[in-house]
């Protein structure tokens, strides 16, 4: 420990390995953030350090394909822009590119993960130890379509299908993640399912929405809520053992909430990063990060090199993570089809967007081609700089850098 808290501005130099615990969370927009107090995330933000501009993909899969292998989905390699759905056989592949967990298993450290999966059909048990996480103890996909609902569901145990009745979701995947914390892990990844829809009503010392839940929005925030108390719960115990911890959303919120999940509007895509452990410094940073980079960034704080192979499209943050300058020039995101789909196959459709510190790009959103949108003044995408027939000086000179930059796709 003493040698964690020694890490000075940048890793590398002789400085000691971290354990990392990475924590993501199902569609837990900004919006939903804003309007339902949550103090475990709050305090999170208090004592650690939060980046505003956190990009993802607008759908679940696709962001965890990010996460995993530190490529962009339309690479041919993965073709994953869109959703597992419950009649396609894709899988994330384990090659070309080298999954985080097993980069982390060859090393010769431990990666465990906990909650969802959803890279492939929920039946294909052997999937996550393909991937390197050793072991696997999760409900793959979401409770309705896995079968159950959140108090009793069928649950992967380390390649065998079992079955846990009576328990909260939400607190069995919490307490999952504090006994691999517990027993020293040095890659933990806890993937909670909420507040993915079904929507449901969590037991009631969870969370402090009055009662009656008579409506999804309620019941996302009591999950929400509960969510946080439960969290909360994980990523003390972890901090007091030594571990670094990310936590992030997915993608922004669903569309029966009012969200623009799915989507490549800031509400589909921009979430919420939370960082806590040791040598991070408090407070907000804004530099722009996107999902893909949590792979060399988990990499570099357990002391693994990055290879051609080991996330081609992953940038590290870590010295950003400690306090210290250098940021992306732009972030991505993209949609196309369902997990498996070339999105080339259908361009009118491959939903993209580019933004950089200021400006922002859409291509295809809405079958209505691009649209370019000034963020500073504009943060809610109401106002299209192309449709104005005398543009500012800087304008087309701004559309082409980022056409050009979505051009490298």
């Amino acid at each position: 420990m003493a040698g964690l808290l020694a890490l000075g501005p940048a890793l590398g130099q002789g400085a000691a390995p971290r354990k990392v615990l990475l924590v993501d969370l199902d569609d837990v927009g900004v919006e939903i953030l804003d309007a339902t107090e949550t103090p475990g995330l709050d305090a999170l933000s208090l004592r650690g350090r939060t980046f505003r501009r956190f990009y993802t993909a607008p759908m679940c899969t696709a962001t965890r394909a990010l996460m995993n292998l530190g490529a962009r989905g339309s690479r041919q390699e993965v073709l994953c822009t869109g959703n597992v759905s419950g009649t396609n056989t894709y899988k994330l592949p384990t090659a070309p590119f080298e999954s985080l967990a097993q980069v982390v298993t060859d090393q010769g450290l431990r990666a465990a993960k906990v909650g969802k999966w959803h890279l492939c059909d929920d039946l294909e048990l052997q999937h996550p130890l393909d991937h390197g996480w050793w072991p696997y103890v999760g409900v793959m996909g979401n409770p309705n379509p896995s079968g159950g609902d959140w108090f009793s569901y069928p649950e992967n145990q380390g390649g065998a299908l079992g079955w846990v009745a009576g328990v909260y979701m939400t607190t069995r995947e919490a307490e999952l993640g504090m006994r691999m914390v517990e027993q020293g892990y040095d890659l933990v990844s806890v993937s909670f399912h909420a507040i993915h829809k079904p929507f449901h009503e969590p037991p009631q010392a969870l969370h402090s929405i009055p009662l009656p839940l008579d409506t999804d929005w309620k019941r996302a925030q009591a999950a929400l809520q509960a969510l946080d108390r439960e969290l909360e719960r994980l990523v003390q115990h972890a901090e007091a053992l030594g571990y670094t911890v990310l936590v992030f959303s997915d993608n922004g919120l669903a569309g029966p909430l009012g969200g623009l999940k799915g989507t490549v509007w800031e509400g589909g895509v921009h979430t919420i990063l939370w960082a806590a452990g040791p040598g991070i410094p408090a407070g907000e940073d804004a530099a722009l990060i996107e999902a893909v980079d949590l792979y060399a960034t988990v990499l570099e704080l357990l002391g693994i090199p990055q290879t051609a192979l080991r996330g081609p499209d992953s940038t590290s943050f870590v010295p950003r993570l400690l306090g210290g300058g250098g940021s992306k020039s732009h972030v991505i995101a993209e949609r196309g089809g369902p997990a498996g789909v070339d999105p080339r196959d259908n361009p009118d459709l491959w939903r993209r967007m580019v933004r950089e510190d200021r400006y922002k790009l859409i291509v295809n959103q809405d079958g209505l081609g691009q649209r370019l949108f000034d963020l500073w003044s504009d943060p809610f995408e109401t106002t299209d700089l192309l449709l104005d027939p005398q543009p500012q000086p800087g304008v087309q000179l701004e559309l082409r850098r980022l056409r050009a930059l979505l051009g490298q796709l």
